[in-house]
């Protein structure tokens, strides 16, 4: 988790024209694109990996602030988790593991990424309009 924080930590600091990654498609330093990656934009995924990280931060919403229907389900489910605490531990930590995994890579690939244009930028290659 703190591999993820740092990393968007980094992109908070280094970003400071969120706008000029609108339109930019994320590339998979591996070109091995990830299954989500759905027409999203880099300015897209800025937005998003800074929500997660406040909400994460912040921690959930009380279920009682949820809509109806997802805090049923909710509750649903933690009544099936009471019965396997153990297994249910281990199958969502290892959950939570393999998200924050892909959520670290994509803040690398848009801090990545936003370097290379600012430096595009700075030698004259890129002309903002």
């Amino acid at each position: 988790m703190e591999d993820y924080f740092s990393a968007v930590r980094k992109m908070e600091q280094t970003v400071m024209f969120p706008s000029i990654l609108q339109g930019v498609p994320l590339e998979w330093q591996d070109s091995t694109p990830e299954a989500d990656s759905s027409g999203k934009d880099l300015y897209d995924y800025y937005k998003l990996l800074k929500s997660i990280k406040l909400m994460v931060e912040g921690g959930l919403v009380p279920l009682d602030n949820q809509n109806p229907e997802v805090a049923t389900r909710l509750r649903e489910q933690e009544e099936k988790e009471r019965q396997n605490l153990e297994g249910y531990f281990y199958y969502h930590a290892s959950s939570l593991y393999r998200v924050l995994a892909q959520l670290t890579r994509r803040a690398i690939a848009v801090t990545s990424k936003y370097n290379e244009i600012m430096g595009q930028i700075n030698q004259g290659e890129i002309h903002l309009g």
